[in-house]
């Protein structure tokens, strides 16, 4: 008799540790996703803030001129960085990009302008947004004209919107698969447990007093899965940021990102564990006994 009831101990065992771990692999599955859609917003950051508008400057200002603009247009909440280009440096680009000096056939005279590179915040990169910022960068008068490539913006921008539909659609895919292989395996769990539940129910115990253990036990195991699946998810991360120096970790994206995708694993695995336990069990309590075999 004790050896079948360790035998049955055993088996129960058996069967929690194989849900936490089917559990666990679900939701590393989910939060690589996670961890994916991050990565893609961060370099769709990185891309739209590489993009710059080019202000020209007349000639004549004098360094407190080009300082004072640049604290204005650096009160623009839209402005991320500005580098400054004087008359020199873009005849040195001018050289090293057509291998040619024009101050040679006008006679050391440089016929280009100084200007201002400026990068706009990755929400504000779009052809509308820049078309208006590019308005108001000619109501000042030392900008004499701008120039972006806006075709480049705009093909970007539609780029990026159509790879964002498409993660975004394969992590709710995802997302629907992890619940689907949780709910799946925690019905199957409980299924082993129908007959506990029927013999609880038949010496009158309420559907709260059988419900209640069962239903603490699977929030417990969906814990202990989502640490397990959050610490290998970490394990993951670092090793790509120690071996291939990618994300910086002092970004915020990164930061709110990381911080939803913990915070996701553990409120996927807490409420699918209580919910698909909670309604096996009213399940079997609702069975008839001929139902159950």
């Amino acid at each position: 008799m004790s050896l079948q009831a360790g035998r049955t101990l055993q088996k129960k065992q058996t069967h929690y540790i194989n849900a936490i771990l089917i559990t666990a692999l679900a939701l590393l599955m989910l939060g690589i996703m996670s961890i994916l859609f991050i990565s893609f917003k961060y370099e769709e950051a990185n891309i739209k803030e590489d993009l710059v508008i080019s202000a020209y400057l007349k000639d004549g200002l004098t360094g407190a001129d080009v300082e004072k603009l640049t604290k204005k247009l650096e009160q623009q909440p839209a402005v991320l960085t500005i580098r400054y280009i004087s008359k020199d440096e873009a005849m040195d680009i001018f050289r090293s990009k057509f291998n040619e000096d024009p101050t040679e056939i006008l006679e050391d005279v440089n016929p280009l302008p100084a200007s201002m590179e400026i990068s706009l915040q990755a929400a504000a990169v779009n052809v509308d947004s820049i078309a208006a910022f590019r308005e108001k960068l000619q109501l000042y008068p030392e900008i004499t004209h701008t120039r972006a490539n806006e075709a480049l913006i705009s093909s970007v921008d539609t780029d990026l919107k159509v790879a964002g539909f498409i993660i975004a659609g394969l992590s709710i895919l995802f997302l629907v698969i992890a619940i689907a292989i949780i709910d799946k395996t925690i019905r199957l769990s409980m299924y082993s447990n129908r007959f506990l539940v029927r013999s609880m129910q038949l010496v009158g115990a309420t559907r709260g007093f059988i419900t209640g253990p069962y239903v603490r036990r699977s929030v417990l195991n969906g814990i202990i899965s989502a640490g397990i699946a959050l610490f290998l998810l970490i394990l993951v991360v670092l090793y790509i940021h120690n071996n291939y120096n990618y994300w910086d970790f002092s970004d915020p994206t990164i930061k709110r990102g990381f911080i939803f995708t913990a915070l996701m694993l553990f409120g996927v695995g807490i409420l699918i564990t209580w919910f698909s336990t909670r309604s096996s069990v009213h399940k079997y309590i609702k069975m008839k006994l001929d139902e159950l075999y």
